[in-house]
């Protein structure tokens, strides 16, 4: 009897050892997977990075553009012409300007 007795505590503990292991197997998985510094917080965070990453190429391609832009302002003398013509409706001396008024939909 006493040597049954002490085979069911043994075995209940080696159980209770099992749940114990499982228990804290899939406390330490779900912290590394859910937690603020766990993999999927790192996914997220990759695609942010890519994201940015993109954004700040486009700046600078769009940021290129614009020093060309200057560049072309400073030196060319017919590009300044043109936009004074286009954007501020100027003329050089003894021009004609004829105004062509486009009719609408009605």
């Amino acid at each position: 009897m006493f040597k049954q007795f002490f085979i069911n505590i043994k075995e209940s503990s080696k159980v209770r050892k099992r749940y114990a292991l499982w228990v804290l197997l899939l406390a330490s998985l779900s912290f590394i997977v859910f937690s603020d510094h766990g993999v999927l917080k790192r996914i997220k965070l990759e695609s942010q990075k890519k994201e940015l990453s993109q954004k700040i190429e486009l700046e600078y391609k769009y940021k290129d553009s614009l020093n060309k832009v200057i560049k072309k302002l400073q030196n060319d003398t017919l590009e300044i012409e043109r936009i004074a013509r286009e954007k501020y409706g100027m003329v050089k001396p003894g021009e004609e300007v004829f105004i062509i008024k486009q009719k609408t939909g009605n």
